[in-house]
C-alpha cells in the first residue's frame, strides 16, 4: 500500500509539474503571437514620416530581444514538461516498484 502511494504521490507531482509548464508554453505562444503583430500590423513609417533612425534602431533592437527570450521561455517550458515525465517514468520504473513478494 505504500509503495501505490509512493506512485500516485510522483505521478500527482509530474501532473503539477507539466500542468504548469504547458501553461507557461501557452503565455509564450499568446506573446509570440503579440510580438509578430507589432512586427507586422505595428510597423513604423508605413502609414505616415519614418520616425528618426535612432527610435528604429530600439524599437528593432526590443523586438528582436523579445523574440530571442521568447524562444528560450517556450523552449525552456517545453523541455521542463518533457523532463518532468521522464523523470517520473525513470522513477516509476526503477525506484518505486510494487512490493511483489517472490518465492
Amino acid at each position: 500500500a505504500q509503495a501505490a502511494m509512493y506512485r500516485e504521490d510522483i505521478r500527482d507531482l509530474t501532473a503539477f509539474t507539466v500542468t504548469k509548464a504547458d501553461t507557461y508554453h501557452t503565455v509564450g505562444v499568446i506573446f509570440f503571437v503579440l510580438n509578430f503583430q507589432l512586427i507586422m500590423a505595428g510597423r513604423l513609417g508605413v502609414h505616415g514620416p519614418s520616425p528618426p533612425g535612432w527610435l528604429l534602431g530600439l524599437y528593432w533592437t526590443n523586438i528582436c530581444s523579445a523574440l530571442m527570450f521568447l524562444v528560450t521561455f517556450t523552449w525552456m517550458a517545453m523541455h521542463a514538461a518533457a523532463r518532468a515525465t521522464a523523470g517520473a517514468a525513470y522513477m516509476l520504473t526503477r525506484h518505486v516498484r510494487l512490493s511483489i513478494p517472490t518465492p
